[in-house]
């Protein structure tokens, strides 16, 4: 199956960073804007002075991949960066195993590897982004700073007020 940017990414709407990134400001800041939404529901972000990160949902992690938006550009462009940052054969494998996004949802984990969950096509199913985002950055808040291989009794997440 021939993978295009039409899988690898999904469209937003600009009003939805702050839905997005509403329970991860304790690790992006609130000066920042949204590029780019992988499949995997993953975010790249631009700060004020042009530089890209890329927030990794589901390892609660923020690493810099460009000092530019046209940098950017040229490094998602590059197999490497395409491969660890989009992961099109895992996508690839999720829709030849029948699952398709729909409207607004990302491929999320049923466990993120911040709780030693594997990229395989049974960890993921499809989820409200807004969700995704959510429950996962309540998640890495919580356990940031714990030592690699700390044993997670519990957890909790919070539902978002309608209103």
């Amino acid at each position: 199956m021939r993978i295009t940017w039409n899988e690898l990414t999904i469209p937003f709407e600009a009003d939805q960073c702050d839905r997005l990134l509403s329970e991860w400001r304790w690790l992006v800041g609130d000066e920042v804007q949204l590029q780019l939404v992988s499949a995997l529901g993953d975010l790249f972000l631009s700060y004020a002075e042009g530089r890209i990160l890329w927030l990794d949902i589901g390892m609660a992690r923020l690493t810099r991949v460009a000092d530019s938006a046209d940098e950017f550009k040229q490094f998602i462009q590059q197999v490497e960066h395409a491969e660890e940052w989009f992961v099109p054969q895992l996508i690839g494998d999720l829709i030849v195993n029948g699952q398709r996004l729909g409207p607004g949802q990302c491929y999320s984990y049923t466990i993120p590897p911040m709780l030693s969950g594997k990229l395989e096509v049974d960890n993921f199913k499809p989820t409200d982004l807004v969700i995704h985002c959510s429950m996962f950055g309540q998640i890495g808040r919580q356990i940031q700073g714990l030592p690699e291989g700390t044993q997670i009794r519990k957890f909790s997440t919070t539902e978002e007020e309608e209103g």
